[in-house]
């Protein structure tokens, strides 16, 4: 069971050190409670489908454009960059059609979003860990596969953790509070970029290209 533990928290640690980045720039967007609050549940969520997809993928062998096609997602956070800049941008303009709607349902609204965000922009990240799963579920027992989803689970509080106190320290909180308007949208477009670039969507979008030329 120890080895198993150990394997485990490698192939999580291998597959999500860049999605302390993912995380940095979720809750840089965010202060409230709630809105931290689905992030790491779209977290969750999105780590419960990539197992189960790795888990699926390691009995069908077969799944060569899924970490392409979940890059494409990549998207998404493109798209929050240029939508958050153009608010910033818009101003008290933007909210002036919210007033129709009562607070309690723009609230929910607003942190059913987040939770969309965070689940979104995981699985666009995820082709890796699809990918390594694949290859380390096999290895395992039905007990040991459990195990492997306790340590993951426990491995995804400890990264949450490790994001939201680097992004409340009160330097870097100070610094993207007088500069969101450029910074976290440059960071969403950044992020969106390298997941488009590192699943290989790009590549593979003009591969099909070059195929139908």
């Amino acid at each position: 069971m120890g080895l198993v533990t150990a394997a485990s928290a490698i192939a999580f640690v291998t597959t999500e050190m860049d999605d302390l980045l993912v995380m940095f720039v979720l809750f840089s967007k965010e202060t409230g409670r709630l809105e931290k609050s689905a992030i790491v549940l779209g977290k969750y969520l999105g780590l419960l489908l990539l197992v189960a997809a790795g888990k699926l993928a390691a009995t069908l062998l077969a799944m060569q454009p899924c970490e392409q096609l979940l890059g494409l997602l990549g998207l998404i956070p493109i798209v929050i960059g240029i939508r958050f800049a153009v608010r910033e941008l818009a101003g008290e303009k933007e909210r002036g059609g919210e007033g129709n709607l009562p607070s309690a349902l723009l609230r929910s609204l607003s942190v059913f979003a987040v939770l969309l965000e965070s689940l979104i922009i995981t699985l666009a990240n995820g082709g890796d860990n699809i990918a390594v799963y694949a290859s380390f579920f096999p290895s395992l027992s039905g007990n040991e596969f459990v195990l492997s989803c306790v340590v993951f689970a426990v491995m995804q509080a400890v990264w949450c953790a490790i994001a939201i106190s680097v992004i409340n320290a009160e330097s870097i909180r100070s610094y993207i509070e007088e500069s969101k308007g450029v910074i976290i949208p440059a960071l969403f477009v950044a992020l969106g970029l390298y997941i488009l670039i590192k699943s290989g969507a790009v590549i593979w979008l003009f591969t099909l290209g070059g195929l139908r030329v």
